[in-house]
């Protein structure tokens, strides 16, 4: 079975989510819906659609440009959750929503969203750089402190806006509700971008999990491609997160679990990456709409519960390997 089996269980698992929320609808009746006008119709290809189809493309974005981040970087705990990518996105997304409601200024939520994502993930990288080199603990220390700082940021706009942004607190944990298809123009360009991207040059990423002497000597520009994936990840996570709030660990996760079942090559494990992050994703927002029903869990709160465990045990691996 094994990655073969991957683009088969996932087709599965998408309308296995359509299939679940505060009303179950079974899969064979969900295409038989199609073809007539009702409230179940609506309920489904209108609302319930668009949100799996989100949280199945967040977690592909997510999950992709946390592959990509460790491979460019040569750091198995990167992700864009840990660096501050995403907490910084979230900051930028509540600025310019603010900036708007109170008309200070008319400006663009995933631009805003994108400089934020960007000056986060770099304090993060410059504050943990020694030399020419990027301890792991010093990554993740760096991120936490600013991650730690854009949230602060984030609930202090919130405190300030009081009702100006009463759903503000989704960019904190994260959620797919009320998503629409309206809501997916520009992540799904930008992701659409970054995936082409990525299978273009899958054969110079893996010659980078190599080493950067390595990769020059090979004629690759490192700086070039390391600067290219790295804005154009920042801007997909930004785009994702201005929609969806702060989602931590799935770009940490499934990237491990994708070259366990794929293996290291850049070729194979990206459609796996693609493939198990879609999936995840989704399941987790299945889950924070049904397992407290009708009460909705923040999806943020599902992944940190898999990717916290995830993590310590990744770092006591590492570190046993270190000695």
């Amino acid at each position: 079975m094994g990655r073969y089996s991957l683009p088969f269980i996932f087709v599965i698992v998408f309308v296995f989510n359509l299939s679940f929320g505060t009303v179950y609808v079974s899969p064979l009746k969900i295409f038989q819906l199609l073809q007539q006008e009702s409230a179940e119709k609506y309920m489904i290809w209108n609302l319930r659609f668009p949100r799996v189809l989100m949280a199945t493309l967040t977690g592909i974005a997510l999950s992709l440009v946390g592959n990509i981040f460790q491979a460019i970087m040569k750091n198995p705990l990167v992700d864009p959750y840990l660096i501050g990518t995403s907490a910084g996105a979230s900051f930028g997304a509540l600025l310019a929503i603010y900036f708007i409601v109170n008309s200070i200024a008319h400006v663009s939520v995933p631009t805003m969203s994108f400089i934020f994502a960007l000056i986060a993930s770099s304090l993060s990288i410059i504050l943990a750089k020694k030399g020419n080199v990027v301890p792991t603990v010093h990554l993740v220390l760096s991120g936490v402190l600013v991650s730690t700082l854009f949230s602060a940021g984030s609930m202090l706009l919130l405190n300030i806006a009081n009702k100006s942004l009463v759903t503000g607190h989704v960019w904190l944990y994260g959620s797919f509700s009320g998503i629409t298809f309206r809501d997916l123009t520009v992540p799904v360009i930008s992701l659409t971008v970054f995936v082409t991207l990525a299978f273009t040059l899958n054969k110079q990423l893996d010659v980078m999990t190599l080493g950067e002497k390595e990769a020059k000597s090979l004629g690759i520009n490192v700086e070039a491609l390391k600067w290219t994936f790295y804005l154009l990840g920042s801007f997909v996570t930004a785009t994702f997160v201005s929609k969806t709030g702060i989602i931590g660990f799935v770009g940490l996760v499934v990237p491990h679990m994708a070259r366990t079942i794929a293996g290291p090559k850049h070729s194979r494990n990206l459609l796996a990456t693609i493939l198990i992050g879609g999936m995840l994703m989704s399941v987790c927002d299945t889950l924070a709409r049904t397992l407290l029903n009708p009460i909705e869990i923040p999806v943020g709160i599902i992944t940190s519960f898999i990717g916290a465990p995830f993590m310590f045990v990744l770092m006591k691996w590492k570190n046993g390997v270190a000695k």
